[in-house]
């Protein structure tokens, strides 16, 4: 480990214990109300009737019920956002037409879709999927796009000189040399994936993050929402680190500093 990234290390670990130190100060002093910010006894509480089923729902359902309500909705992000964005760069009559109605559909926000979810796919696995699905194909798709349109030109005018066809130029310059953008888009788009998650099980779920935050929320149990929001966290920050690992390994040509 670099003196860099030792570091950013220390000081992360400094930011983090300030919050709980100023966490504990506040719920410690009585200067918040549980109800508002409970104390950590009360979410290491909160976490243990978690273990033990809360609502009799095993702890590790929880964990199961989001992970594949985010995957599958993160993979059909990347099948279908990707091939559009290297689509749209590559060919100029299909970003003419496709890149309106991109333009008009990105700004919604993932939870807007919520409604047409439940129309059009149910409260099943397929309806929670789909707002994942929408707030991860947009940077799949954008990442793409830019990474085949800012493809040096001098290698291709070189693969051209050599005789490349069009195919050639796409699936072995354009795409090996985008790849570490597209790479970015996925790490982002995995991010947007499972912060959605919480949105995305507001379609009636019985299990999952979202579940236990919307419950906690309810039923006023302030210790059962920030343990949701921990695990969220925590999980969150070990998928973008083993992501990062992936990615070096399959792009170890990419100079990077995260």
């Amino acid at each position: 480990m670099g003196r860099q990234q030792l570091q950013r290390t220390f000081y992360g670990l400094v930011s983090i214990g300030g919050i709980i130190a100023l966490w504990v100060y506040l719920t410690g002093s009585g200067r918040v109300t549980p109800i508002i910010l409970p104390p950590p006894a009360d979410v290491l509480e909160g976490a243990i009737d978690i273990y033990r089923g809360y609502l009799s729902v095993p702890w590790y359902e929880h964990f199961r019920a989001s992970l594949v309500v985010m995957l599958t909705g993160y993979f059909s992000a990347i099948a279908v956002g990707v091939p559009i964005g290297v689509a749209i760069a590559w060919w100029r009559p299909l970003e003419v037409v496709l890149s309106p109605l991109l333009a008009v559909l990105r700004p919604i926000p993932p939870p807007a879709w919520i409604p047409l979810a439940i129309l059009w796919f149910g409260i099943g696995l397929a309806g929670k999927a789909f707002i994942v699905f929408v707030a991860a194909v947009v940077p799949c798709i954008m990442n793409s796009y830019l990474a085949i349109k800012e493809t040096p030109q001098e290698l291709l005018v070189s693969a051209r000189t050599l005789g490349a066809s069009q195919r050639t130029l796409l699936f072995e310059v354009a795409l090996p040399s985008g790849l570490p953008a597209i790479m970015t888009g996925l790490r982002i788009a995995l991010g947007t994936s499972w912060a959605t998650i919480v949105a995305a099980e507001l379609v009636v779920s019985l299990a999952g993050f979202g579940f236990l935050i919307m419950n906690g929320y309810r039923n006023l149990e302030s210790q059962i929402v920030m343990v949701g929001m921990i695990a969220v966290a925590v999980i969150g920050f070990l998928m973008n680190w083993a992501f990062l690992l992936i990615e070096r390994r399959l792009v170890p040509w990419r100079e990077t500093d995260d």
